[in-house]
């Protein structure tokens, strides 16, 4: 493997044992033998990708590359999970991994939402907004709350002035609109690194 960069040798060698410990494919398998052949002694300190440098954490997306293996610490659900996100039973969580999940966020759609709403970007059906709201009401209006906090609304009312609220299906996919906004943007804002 050649890199196209300078790279200390512990960084080369953490970076690789990482990758060859969570990917060989058993004990007869090549990734074995070189996860073997690796001088790298972990110790109680190492926690693995946290643990890594910069330059060892390329190492280990230049083999990720290589083998054709998704590096699932440049994936959002991992980000957020570091972060504490409650990416298991949030609604709006769940609905943004699916459709951004598998990306690597600062170079995916989920970069978009600096300029965009979740309307334009990604839903942009009545009866799909009216569907997640009853679905998910409860996460919703957390997310809401979360946004008007930010904003310093005092009133969930405040996020829907000037739009066109003519019955309760138009506030209703007014509020996932704002929601799932939010949940998109603060996303996007653990991720800009």
């Amino acid at each position: 493997m050649s890199l196209a960069f300078e790279i200390d040798r512990s960084d080369y060698v953490s970076g690789s044992w990482l990758f060859w410990s969570e990917n060989h494919t058993g004990q007869g398998s090549e990734g074995y033998a070189r996860l073997s052949r690796y001088q790298f002694n972990p110790g109680a300190c190492f926690t693995g990708w946290p643990s890594l440098s910069e330059a060892a954490r390329d190492v280990y997306r230049a083999w990720c590359e290589r083998e054709s293996v998704d590096c699932e610490y440049d994936q959002l659900r991992y980000l957020l999970e570091q972060e504490g996100w409650d990416v298991d039973s949030d609604g709006c969580i769940y609905e943004l991994l699916e459709r951004y999940g598998d990306e690597k966020p600062w170079d995916g759609g989920l970069c978009n939402y600096d300029r965009s709403d979740w309307v334009n970007q990604d839903m942009p059906y009545t009866s799909d907004l009216l569907r997640f709201y009853d679905q998910n009401e409860s996460d919703v209006l957390a997310w809401c709350d979360r946004a008007c906090e930010a904003f310093g609304f005092t009133q969930r009312a405040q996020l829907w002035e000037g739009e066109t609220i003519e019955d309760p299906d138009d506030l209703k996919a007014s509020l996932v609109n704002h929601a799932m906004t939010w949940c998109a943007r603060e996303a996007l804002g653990l991720v800009q690194y």
